[in-house]
């Protein structure tokens, strides 16, 4: 019996020292990819070994606050006519564009309407549903006339991944997700200590990440599973928004295409959405260096030329 507690807790060390090596490898290893990219995570040098969970965490009464740079101001509250609420990531949010070049100011003063940018880098479908569910959000936004989710492709895998990436993965950022349950969305607490115990390992994050989520169930044959997963999550928004607001009208902005990107306008359209893809506004390549910085994230050029098209597709000018 002794010999047998002694293997096992020689086979626990074992185990422990082994993973302990892989982590601190993974750990040196992006480190060091995020100096060489210049990446605002290692801005301040080395990001330390496993410094502590963070969860998502958000409070809309707070939201935005730009003299933090967490998040962007409302434009054009000059104006009297019914708002525009924005919602999406970086894209919609205006990453790395002064507030003049964003896609809110520009739609503001185009079309004389106030605009409520509730975006912000990294986020996804998840964060407008949260901003949905929280009753503090309708006494800070006015009814709007419009709202508008800016959509990606990466924004199917914001909606599985653990972190969002490899920054966050060292600084231990917990990416806020959701999960099916009793045909309902219900947010992902990560209360139980062990499991956040294994979602913190960089190792779990590689595998379950960039492996499992990349590698496997966002491949072409399981579209439809990722799509359908997608429209829950605009589906139970929009019905939250319903509940406290009348006369909204709800669009999702595709930025760019994806696979199947037709059906799951389909599915949209039969939801009551308004559907635009930049394939319906322009034929310019919105991919290139005039549109999209090395980090691919709109230009002002390309706002420039896509608000118009926009407001007008829309009938807001």
């Amino acid at each position: 019996m002794k010999k047998i507690i002694k293997t096992i807790i020689a086979n626990v060390l074992i185990f422990a020292c082994l993973i302990t090596i892989i982590e601190v490898s993974i750990w040196g290893i992006e480190n060091e990819i995020l100096r060489r990219q210049k990446d605002s995570f290692r801005a301040k040098g080395l990001l330390k070994f496993h410094s502590g969970i963070k969860h998502f965490k958000f409070d809309p009464k707070y939201f935005p606050s730009p003299e933090t740079g967490w998040g962007r101001a409302p434009e054009g509250l000059e104006f009297k006519s019914k708002p525009i609420v924005l919602f999406g990531c970086s894209y919609a949010y205006g990453y790395n564009l002064e507030k003049e070049q964003t896609l809110s100011y520009k739609l503001a003063y185009l079309t004389k309407r106030p605009i409520y940018n509730r975006a912000f880098s990294a986020w996804g479908i998840q964060h407008m549903l949260l901003q949905a569910e929280n009753p503090d959000t309708y006494k800070l936004l006015p009814e709007p006339e419009y709202v508008i989710f800016t959509f990606i492709n990466d924004h199917f895998r914001r909606l599985y991944v653990l972190t969002f990436m490899r920054g966050h993965m060292l600084n231990e950022d917990f990416n806020l997700r959701y999960k099916e349950k009793d045909e309902k969305l219900i947010q992902i607490k990560n209360q139980n200590h062990f499991f956040n115990f294994i979602k913190r390992l960089y190792l779990t994050n590689i595998i379950y990440n960039n492996l499992y989520i990349e590698k496997i169930k966002l491949k072409y044959p399981n579209y439809k599973e990722y799509h359908n997963f997608a429209l829950k999550h605009f589906i139970q928004s929009k019905k939250e928004m319903e509940k406290y607001w009348d006369n909204t009208k709800y669009v999702v902005y595709f930025y760019d295409s994806f696979y199947k990107d037709d059906e799951l306008k389909e599915k949209l359209e039969k939801e009551n959405f308004t559907v635009i893809t930049n394939k319906e506004l322009t034929s310019e390549d919105i991919t290139n260096s005039k549109y999209m910085t090395a980090d691919y994230h709109p230009t002002e050029d390309a706002w420039n030329l896509l608000v118009p098209k926009l407001a007008e597709r829309l009938n807001l000018k």
